[in-house]
């Protein structure tokens, strides 16, 4: 079973006391509008504390027929739009129309609201002249300029008819020959906004915006902007997910100028003071401690067996999270512990319970106890040992030296790379009974290593090789192969030297790519095969997709020059999530996978998933194909 690696309202890290407090200072501001920042690192459990913050607002019981409405905003997806404010807006006034029950007036109101945003939007796209008309700066004469705009943009003559009469209705409506500014429609909006939640009886409307550390600068600031902007409004709460340093970044990007009055640049100070007037209340996410990541870690390896609904797993999380309350005490869960708290089901999960004693307290060290760096490890080493269970070769592995040897491959990449070289014909590493002499002796005379020339730096790896599981007499060779380095062992033979070249190469740019065709083309079908994996892995280890990765158009070459590749391409594309993609993925595959064969109509399944669960701008462009 693989674990999720998507935000989950299940709490393993005691983030619900978060969320209870977050929800408190909601209701505290009564008709005030409140800021509140959830700020973490990369992988802490923002995104999970929201989903709580979600669930708590939706079970708040209404009083005196006022409630909470609570509306989710992911910054990353609306990254395509041309304006973050418009799209802040338009977001939320969709969700409110579909997901609550609108009183009698809200019709009348949504007209006046959706023509705010229109106004807004046209004048964006109308460009200065526009704008200019719209302030009485610009002669009214001059609106052929903004439509001239606005015809470059269209493609079709129905389109560019349709947009000149929706202009010419906007600007007739809004107005124009008055004194009408987007500042005063804003105002409209803000009005118009405040009526339609009193008509919905909303005491509060709650607005969750996340990933905006994942953002450009310049959406991240748009976004903020539109919040602040909102702030004006009453019975309004934002709680902002965003990793502290990402978006001071992006303010010190969006304002480098910034200067005091003796015109020194103020970048730092300017970028904290924004902040802290944007976002009134700040949370940060307190770090995992050792101990505390290891009973997350055990918690994790259960339940990659046990159900979430699992009455021994729920008692399981519950004495976990009641250990963690208690950071100061904390106490590791034991396999005793384990034993008792899950009784008839410890048989199902034992090997799990000891690979999570024998890894805990180095994968927390390395990973300095961040969940997601946790989540992602467990994920890929489930998967590997599924993988190699498949292929009928997981008898060949054991599950807790697999995950040892992953350990060295992520954080010792030097030494892991090095290590092939100096096994025996056997696989083995015939060095390691000296070096556990060595740290015995180290141990029981608390003395230092003598200083000696070494291929290894002894000081990196000797935690890692004493700690359990033993290595000593092992056969690596499968690890290595199950793990998809530049080594294969499958067959007892060390991976061609020119492959990882070959590796390296589809990493560049196509017309380097170009130069080395005849090298792809001598490969054997199980090389090919095996370059592609490798390469496929690095791509999705990655997990950037809303721009094309370095290595696409490397697989893409690849499997034009050997077509029997093209289902794993297609298997590839398939994998790609398709509410992150960008519109890269639509065009570029016609030579590797043409019109004609077999797996062009997975491709096109794929394709039909894009528009139905695609970004806003991949349905829209695959809709107009």
């Amino acid at each position: 079973m693989i674990l999720s690696d998507n935000e989950t309202k299940v709490d393993l890290l005691n983030n619900e006391a978060i969320a209870k407090t977050i929800v408190s200072l909601i209701r505290d501001s009564k008709d005030q509008p409140i800021s509140i920042g959830i700020h973490g690192d990369w992988g802490a459990g923002k995104s999970s504390i929201l989903e709580m913050v979600e669930k708590e607002v939706s079970n708040a019981p209404a009083q005196q027929g006022k409630r909470y409405s609570c509306i989710r905003f992911n910054g990353w997806k609306h990254q395509g739009f041309e304006d973050s404010k418009i799209a802040l807006m338009s977001s939320i006034i969709s969700e409110l129309e579909k997901k609550e029950k609108l009183g009698s007036k809200a019709g009348e109101i949504l007209k006046k609201l959706w023509k705010n945003i229109n106004w807004m939007s046209v004048a964006k796209t109308a460009g200065k002249t526009a704008l200019g008309i719209a302030t009485g700066t610009v002669p009214i004469t001059l609106l052929s300029s903004a439509i001239d705009t606005l015809k470059s943009t269209v493609t079709t003559e129905e389109g560019v008819t349709g947009a000149i009469e929706t202009i010419g209705g906007y600007l007739k409506d809004a107005k124009i020959t008055e004194d009408t500014s987007s500042n005063k429609e804003f105002s409209e909006f803000q009005e118009n906004f405040s009526e339609l939640l009193d008509d919905a009886s909303i005491d509060k409307l709650v607005v969750l915006i996340d990933d905006l550390d994942r953002c450009l600068p310049e959406v991240a600031i748009n976004t903020l902007e539109a919040v602040r902007l909102f702030m004006f409004t009453d019975k309004t709460a934002f709680v902002i997910a965003a990793d502290e340093s990402m978006i001071r970044y992006a303010v010190k990007k969006h304002f480098p100028d910034a200067t005091d009055e003796n015109k020194y640049n103020i970048g730092d100070a300017f970028a904290n003071k924004y902040l802290e007037k944007l976002i009134q209340i700040p949370f940060r996410i307190p770090a995992l401690g050792e101990v505390e990541a290891c009973i997350y870690i055990m918690i994790l390896m259960v339940g990659s067996v046990l159900s979430d609904e699992n009455e021994s797993y729920k008692k399981l999380r519950d004495e976990g999270l009641s250990r963690i309350r208690k950071p100061w005490n904390v106490e590791i869960l034991k396999v005793d512990d384990i034993k008792e708290i899950i009784g008839n089901d410890y048989e199902r999960c034992s090997k799990e319970v000891l690979i999570a004693t024998q890894i805990c307290h180095l994968l927390a060290q390395n990973t300095e106890g961040n969940p997601r760096k946790i989540k992602r490890f467990i994920n890929m080493l489930l998967l590997r040992y599924e993988i190699a269970k498949n292929r009928g070769y997981d008898d060949e592995l054991e599950l807790a030296i697999l995950a040892k040897m992953m350990l060295a491959e992520y954080y010792e990449t030097d030494f892991y790379k090095a290590l092939p070289s100096h096994l025996d014909s056997e696989g083995k590493w015939d060095e390691i009974p000296e070096i556990l002499e060595e740290i015995k002796a180290m141990a029981e005379d608390n003395a230092t290593i003598e200083e000696k020339e070494r291929w290894y730096d002894f000081n990196k790896i000797y935690k890692w090789l004493a700690a359990e599981p033993e290595i000593t007499g092992k056969d690596l060779r499968p690890y290595y192969y199950a793990c998809k380095e530049k080594i294969d062992y499958f067959s007892g033979a060390t991976f061609k030297s020119n492959l990882s070249e070959i590796i390296d190469l589809l990493f560049r740019d196509e017309m380097v790519i170009a130069g080395r065709i005849d090298e792809m083309k001598n490969l054997t079908n199980q090389e090919a095969e095996q370059v592609f994996g490798i390469v496929a892995q690095k791509i999705m280890e990655k997990g950037q997709f809303d721009i094309k990765s370095k290595g696409i158009d490397g697989l893409t070459i690849l499997v034009q020059n050997k077509p029997e590749l093209r289902k794993d391409l297609v298997n590839f594309i398939d994998t790609i999530p398709t509410d992150k993609v960008g519109i890269w993925i639509i065009n570029g595959w016609d030579k590797a996978i043409p019109k004609d064969c077999e797996e062009r109509k997975a491709l096109n399944k794929y394709f039909e998933k894009l528009k139905c669960n695609g970004t806003r701008i991949v349905k829209t462009t695959l809709q107009n194909m």
